[in-house]
């Protein structure tokens, strides 16, 4: 299938940091509607500068063809050899793909790049573990969440009516699963995570709650999860089952070749903090099981209980990238302001200590400085630059070093 389009792609300043064309239209829901023939909201966009670009969409209005049909992708090729091999794995499963054609051959760029359109099950590296693992799936699914070529979401309610939620991803979880024992044996609470057929890319979950912590602040809970986190802190050293994370110093200087091609008027400021945090973090020896992700939208709830999920950044890092994690959130999200202090207090009551909380924080918000471009926000220039100045604030917090309880 070939559709085509007479305008020209713009030149700013996201395809200039992706170095590839077609960008600007992937986060534009204008641009892409007109591309696609319907109205559609990007979601989530993925770019290997240079090499490729990828968007999740779903459409505006549900259509009357299935949840499968709502959702779908937009991608960047500039590799021949990939754009067949997509095909080939899209007529596996009865998927087509649009080869979409500019009327200016120029738009492609000196990368000869085109841009495909496929529905989830076509997406080039997850579409293949989706079909599967919708064999051993009856009764009714909703897409929750897609993260194109890396993972998807499903609600699934079977049959004998108890929902649970699917996890379908490129890669193995087995991680996830070993992850979610270990805080099993330490009386964690979390949920129970099985796979689904037999294959390591596909997980459920019992759909817990009623709601999370970022869409119901509750203090008392978040004083709750200070309390579980300490735990954690304190229930296993490196050098048992598990995985070291990857280097925090590590994650930040990749987020900062992306972040100064995009805010180049910020490039001062971040190289000063960069060098801050290097010297302020590059001392962290001590490893602990940590969370990896933690924020108030991963706590669950159920009247005064609640389940701490998305385990898949578990492993070993230091204890200060949970407490940083937790700390911009609320900060970053101005209806969570109250949930930051009472974490503290229950962490701190249960044991554990805070170390440069300003520091740690500040490399929590750079780390997630381009979430709003990442998740097509129109507005994410703005949004990215208070990011960036509310983390140049907390580096310049006071707060004296003691070290995490053993």
């Amino acid at each position: 299938m070939t559709a085509s389009i007479t305008d020209p792609v713009n030149d700013l300043a996201d395809s200039r940091f992706a170095m590839l064309p077609y960008i600007d239209e992937l986060r534009s829901a204008d641009g892409l509607s007109h591309r696609l023939g319907f109205a559609v909201r990007p979601r989530r966009i993925r770019v290997k500068p240079g090499q490729s670009a990828i968007v999740a969409w779903q459409r505006d209005e549900p259509g009357h063809l299935g949840e499968f049909a709502d959702w779908g992708f937009t991608a960047v090729m500039t590799s021949p050899d990939k754009l067949a091999n997509a095909r080939r794995r899209a007529a596996r499963h009865g998927q087509d793909l649009t080869v979409h054609e500019a009327a200016d051959p120029r738009s492609a760029g000196a990368t000869g790049a085109v841009l495909v359109s496929g529905g989830v099950l076509a997406d080039p590296r997850i579409g293949k573990h989706v079909a599967r693992t919708l064999d051993h799936l009856g009764g009714d699914l909703e897409i929750i969440g897609y993260n194109p070529a890396r993972r998807l979401l499903l609600k699934h309610t079977p049959i004998d009516g108890v929902p649970e939620i699917v996890r379908i991803a490129a890669e193995s979880q087995i991680h996830l699963a070993e992850a979610g024992q270990r805080w099993q044996r330490a009386d964690l609470p979390s949920l129970p995570v099985e796979f689904v057929g037999g294959r390591d890319t596909s997980t459920r979950s019992p759909w817990w709650g009623t709601g999370d912590l970022r869409d119901r602040p509750d203090p008392n809970i978040a004083e709750e999860v200070g309390v579980i986190i300490a735990e954690l802190h304190r229930s296993a050293a490196a050098g048992e089952d598990g995985r070291a994370i990857d280097s925090p110093l590590a994650q930040l200087e990749t987020v900062n070749r992306s972040l100064v091609r995009l805010l180049p008027e910020r490039e001062t400021v971040v190289a000063e903090m960069l060098a801050e945090l290097s010297r302020r973090l590059g001392s962290s020896r001590e490893l602990r099981e940590i969370h990896g992700d933690l924020s108030p939208d991963q706590v669950l709830l159920a009247n005064s209980e609640c389940r701490i999920i998305d385990l898949d950044r578990t492993g070993y890092g230091p204890a200060g990238v949970d407490l940083g994690r937790w700390i911009a959130a609320c900060r970053v999200d101005q209806v969570l302001n109250g949930l930051e202090r009472p974490f503290l207090d229950g962490y701190r009551s249960a044991g554990g200590e805070v170390v440069d909380p300003g520091a740690w924080t500040t490399w929590a918000m750079l780390v997630a400085a381009l979430e709003p471009w990442r998740s097509c926000s129109a507005t994410w220039r703005d949004e990215t630059k208070r990011i960036v100045d509310l983390a140049r604030t907390a580096l310049d917090e006071n707060v004296p070093t003691t070290q995490v309880a053993s």
